[in-house]
């Protein structure tokens, strides 16, 4: 009786397991996915303006660049020298001949004192054998015997070589000396020049000073901008901070001459000269045409296609085309003439 219903409680559990467990294998249910919708990204926000009234300017920030009417470059002619000096600093005035920086000379001058001395001695050696030989000929006419003259002739010819050479050299000499104290050129102002170090040596064609002569200060504008520049106009012009007067000329009138190019060039100069560093730049803000109190737009709203202006209206949310009249076309504004009233709105 107890094993019957033992048999009996196992087969249940067995049973009730089997259920359970094909439960679980039963097939899950998909999630739902929404059927596609299509539809546009909306568009992007104009930018847009209202028409206003104001000022139309046409200006220009023209660039010019300083150039000197006459200029001198220094430069090392001795490769590896001691400097032993700069004397001269940027805005000095300077004169022809003038030391401006020197080179340790001290080799030089002693291989030039040697060389004095070697040309004293040959030249007297040249005279005192000149002496004997004119006494040589002097006592031969006397007495009626003929003498072999020709050592004096050979011996002075050679002496004269060698006092060529000498001289060759010592002028060369003389020039290397020279050479170490570099000197102006010509009168004008230090507009560059090289600051002084302890222990530092020169490097052949190296940069030691800039002269410019000041008496008339020359700026140049090229290509686009100079295109709207004409002879006698005047502008004020910043030069690093500082406000100068400037006025176009032509070059030829004033006697400036330019190396030719193919590039557009205005010239101005300076009102009463001044110093300026080398390259310096200065800036013009040129106004070449106004129109006061106008109906304007933006620039960039207004389009043009075969000969005729136009700009987008918006109406209502939407962009219409509308033909313009326009005046002065400035560098941030162009003119409304006809077609637009004050407080529309245009698209750019």
């Amino acid at each position: 009786m107890k094993i019957s219903t033992l048999v009996r409680i196992f087969t249940l559990l067995f049973l009730a397991g089997f259920l359970l467990s094909g439960c679980f294998a039963l097939p899950m249910e998909e999630d739902y996915i929404p059927p596609a919708v299509f539809a546009l990204p909306a568009s992007p926000p104009w930018r847009t303006a209202e028409v206003a009234r104001g000022d139309v300017v046409l200006f220009s920030t023209i660039s010019a660049t300083h150039q000197a009417a006459r200029e001198e470059i220094i430069r090392f002619g001795v490769a590896g020298a001691l400097i032993t000096g700069v004397y001269v600093q940027v805005g000095d005035a300077v004169s022809a001949g003038d030391v401006i920086a020197s080179l340790d000379r001290s080799g030089v001058a002693g291989d030039v004192e040697r060389l004095i001395r070697e040309e004293a001695r040959l030249s007297l050696r040249i005279a005192q054998l000149n002496e004997r030989h004119e006494h040589t000929l002097w006592m031969a006419e006397v007495s009626g015997i003929a003498v072999d003259d020709s050592f004096y002739i050979n011996t002075r010819r050679d002496l004269r070589e060698d006092l060529e050479m000498l001289r060759r050299e010592l002028d060369y000499l003389r020039r290397q000396y020279e050479n170490r104290l570099i000197r102006a050129g010509m009168d004008g102002v230090v507009t560059r020049a090289i600051v002084f170090a302890e222990r530092s040596f020169s490097v052949f064609g190296n940069h030691v000073a800039t002269i410019s002569d000041q008496t008339l200060s020359i700026f140049v504008v090229s290509m686009r901008e100079a295109q709207v520049m004409q002879p006698g106009e005047r502008f004020e012009m910043d030069v690093a901070g500082n406000l100068v007067w400037v006025e176009v000329v032509d070059p030829e009138e004033m006697g400036i001459h330019r190396p030719e190019t193919a590039w557009i060039e205005a010239i101005l100069v300076a009102d009463g000269g001044g110093v300026f560093a080398s390259n310096a730049m200065g800036r013009i803000h040129a106004v070449f045409a106004a129109s006061y109190d106008v109906l304007h737009v933006p620039f960039r709203a207004v389009n043009y296609v075969n000969g005729r202006h136009f700009v987008y209206v918006l109406e209502d949310g939407l962009r219409r085309l509308r033909h313009v009249e326009v005046g002065l076309e400035g560098t941030n504004y162009t003119e409304i003439l006809d077609g637009l009233r004050l407080g529309e709105v245009v698209v750019i």
